[in-house]
């Protein structure tokens, strides 16, 4: 019959459904008591639920992972808007896959400034070991 594969899909989509609602509706009281936790306080799906839950970002905010990976970045000051970094070369130096490259600004007479005129991360090598945050 044409179409079975999408009637198929559609019949697994409404089966979740239906296995998530009832499993928050049984939960309710997890999420009425959420209201109240403190802000910072981790709070976690138990292992025997399935389905999805929502956390209320920021007041509550997941524990991430032992093997969390991230991406690196260059960090500005939030006030001012001017970056962080000094061009000092520690996390490109230190950086096991080589991905980050800083070039370190100069004024007119050729003295180093410290921050980056050039600052580069290839994202594509980075194994986010996060040796550059230390």
């Amino acid at each position: 019959m044409f179409g079975s594969g999408i009637i198929r899909g559609l019949g697994v989509t409404l089966k979740r459904t239906i296995t998530t609602f009832t499993d928050d509706i049984g939960q309710a009281s997890r999420y009425i008591n959420s209201i109240n936790t403190p802000a910072g306080k981790v709070l976690q799906q138990p292992p025997e639920i399935k389905g999805i839950f929502t956390i209320q970002y920021p007041e509550e905010k997941r524990q991430l992972p032992e093997n969390f990976r991230f991406i690196p970045m260059l960090v500005y000051e939030e006030d001012t808007g001017k970056q962080r970094c000094t061009a000092c070369g520690i996390c490109s130096k230190v950086c096991p896959s080589q991905c980050i490259w800083i070039v370190r600004d100069q004024t007119k007479e050729g003295k180093p400034i410290p921050q980056p005129k050039e600052f580069y991360i290839d994202a594509s090598i980075c194994m986010s070991c996060g040796l550059c945050a230390e």
